[in-house]
């Protein structure tokens, strides 16, 4: 029963719906790293004070969301970094919610390429929690994860 309300509470915030969607650990140049969130849920999500981290000990590359921020079902957002922030290329992915609950997590990545190259989850948003969701393709911030064939 308690199991039960759980889920039901989970759905009615949306959190269930949100996924990390696209990672870009290695922007070519001199490139600001970002993080893409997907809504796949039916439901418009209120992410404000939500916040997008990237994790690398004893690194930790903090982007907060401000206020007002709704992603619509089936919608994007493109979470940026600082500029300041050294050239790690590798790191987890955490996203977390306003009351501090984890919402979604990726594997460890490491982006070497100095490129525009990302990782994305292909096929777009689905979440299996397996390393094999994640694919690295050609960026596509804001819009569907799309596989390319690297030339």
């Amino acid at each position: 029963m308690i199991f039960a309300l759980c889920i039901v509470a989970l759905s009615a915030i949306g959190a269930s719906a949100m996924v990390i969607n696209e990672v870009e650990l290695n922007p070519l140049g001199n490139g600001t790293k970002w993080v893409e969130l997907y809504n796949n849920g039916e439901d418009d999500v209120d992410v404000s004070g939500w916040v997008v981290s990237i994790v690398n000990p004893p690194w930790n590359g903090l982007m907060p969301i401000r206020d007002g921020t709704i992603i619509p079902a089936k919608g994007y957002f493109v979470a940026e970094g600082s500029a300041q922030w050294g050239q790690e290329e590798s790191g987890t992915v955490v996203l977390v919610n306003a009351s501090g609950f984890k919402v979604d997590e990726t594997h460890f990545m490491t982006d070497d390429g100095d490129s525009d190259f990302t990782f994305g989850r292909y096929p777009n948003g689905v979440d299996t929690d397996q390393k094999s969701d994640w694919k690295l393709m050609k960026a596509t911030p804001g819009s569907e994860n799309l596989l390319s064939i690297r030339a």
